[in-house]
């Protein structure tokens, strides 16, 4: 059985799993030297409107420090790339003696990278609030495919979608307006972040959606639901 519902933190969405507490799942295995890291392969990049919620408070500008003063992280005009470990050694090795493991996944490097944030056995360090909203909506294929069946998973998949294309929008208005100004995050760093904090911070409204158990074997697709 897998729970999975919606958490709002200030305003900010993620979905939640259950079975990430003890993670099953493909993408979740390490062959790298940070074990137990669950899903935390990806590299996050950091959009103009997630950094326009870490600057309105003290707690994300700690965030922000944090990210900018990683030792692989990549600032470009729009964005931040947080880079995280990766084993390149190992995953050389693995590709040359071609092991058979879990060939669907295309992408096997994904065995052998951690996000810079994460610690083995813990899970992320950053406030969900300031998480890239990638990682606060990835669900494995795994649990996709268990959930697939249920009507209000239909829901999460399209408000996920919804709340994706928002963002985008968000940040072509902010790159937009920057550009205009001929700024960017490379050359004008500090002073694109006190723009940021006199401009108004907009928050989506993301529908209501109820919590779902996934059942190993669902009972003719009826969904159960959480109380």
């Amino acid at each position: 059985m897998v729970k999975i519902n919606l958490k709002l933190n200030q305003g900010s969405p993620q979905y939640s799993c259950s079975s990430c507490m003890d993670c099953q799942s493909v993408f979740g295995k390490s062959l790298c030297s940070i074990k137990n890291r669950g899903c935390c392969w990806y590299f996050p990049k950091f959009t103009l409107y997630e950094i326009h919620k870490m600057v309105k408070e003290e707690d994300g500008l700690k965030a922000l420090s944090k990210i900018i003063n990683l030792p692989k992280v990549k600032i470009y005009n729009y964005y931040i790339h947080a880079k995280g470990y990766f084993d390149e050694v190992g995953y050389k090795k693995y590709i040359k003696t071609w092991h058979v493991h879990d060939s669907y996944v295309k992408d096997k490097s994904v065995f052998f990278r951690a996000c810079p944030f994460v610690i083995s056995g813990v899970g992320c360090t950053l406030p969900e609030r300031y998480r890239s909203y990638v990682c606060n909506f990835f669900i494995c294929d795994e649990i996709a495919k268990k959930a697939e069946s249920y009507d209000e998973f239909k829901n999460y998949i399209n408000e996920r979608n919804s709340y994706a294309g928002w963002i985008q929008w968000e940040n072509l208005s902010l790159e937009e307006f920057f550009t205009e100004k001929k700024l960017n995050l490379v050359e004008n760093f500090e002073e694109i972040i006190s723009i940021l904090k006199k401009v108004p911070l907009r928050e989506y409204e993301f529908k209501r959606l109820d919590p779902i158990v996934v059942l190993e074997k669902p009972n003719n697709n009826v969904n159960k639901k959480l109380g």
